[in-house]
């Protein structure tokens, strides 16, 4: 069965053994963490780094570890004990869309790899997160999506910021021209694409 809820935290959930949440998009309070034994979260991020709102984004944004974390999910946001994680490599051709393939594709092998034994009862040990890492906010996000001086930026850091938002389906980079707004994204072009445009010159 599937429920489709606004707010988890004002569902009055009758008290369980296990509780998941994967890309939940609300903090989920003490008083629904406590109905269950073991609550786990899966993380599109490398804790500690990551911690909040689009950590794919962030991790190409500041040169930050990138990857997927399942977790135990606590009051504090993301900073539950890591039961398991998976790294991913980018470089400087990724786009937001491309590195969240792949972190995607991690997080998948994180919960086959672990949903058995979480589900049988069998809770995996978890380590307490290092000290130090990243947290970024909603609203953190989304000023540099909508509001920054792209004026003011060098054109490294202009192209960075575009291709650090370039995300399928999504409008990337917002700015301001003449009074009108646009959308400034990158799209990868297939080697077949490439071959064609430069034999139509």
């Amino acid at each position: 069965m599937q429920v489709h809820l606004t707010n988890a935290n004002e569902v009055d959930f009758s008290p369980g053994t296990i509780g998941f949440s994967v890309h939940y998009p609300r903090i989920l309070r003490e008083a629904l963490i406590s109905k269950y034994q073991k609550m786990y979260n899966l993380h599109p991020g490398y804790l500690p780094w990551g911690r909040g709102y689009y950590p794919v984004f962030w991790a190409l944004w500041e040169g930050t570890p990138a990857g997927a974390t399942l977790h135990e999910i606590t009051a504090g946001i993301d900073e539950g004990a890591i039961v398991a994680q998976s790294q991913v490599v980018y470089d400087h051709s990724d786009t937001g869309g491309s590195l969240w393939y792949r972190v995607r594709e991690a997080e998948k092998m994180l919960f086959q790899t672990y949903w058995e034994k979480i589900s049988s009862g069998h809770y995996p040990t978890a380590v307490s997160q290092i000290q130090g890492g990243t947290y970024h906010s909603k609203k953190e996000f989304f000023h540099l999506k909508k509001e920054t001086d792209w004026r003011k930026m060098s054109g490294h850091d202009l192209m960075k910021l575009i291709r650090c938002l370039s995300f399928p389906g999504y409008s990337g980079l917002e700015i301001l021209l003449e009074n009108k707004r646009f959308a400034v994204h990158l799209e990868s072009l297939t080697k077949e694409e490439f071959v064609n445009e430069k034999t139509d010159e």
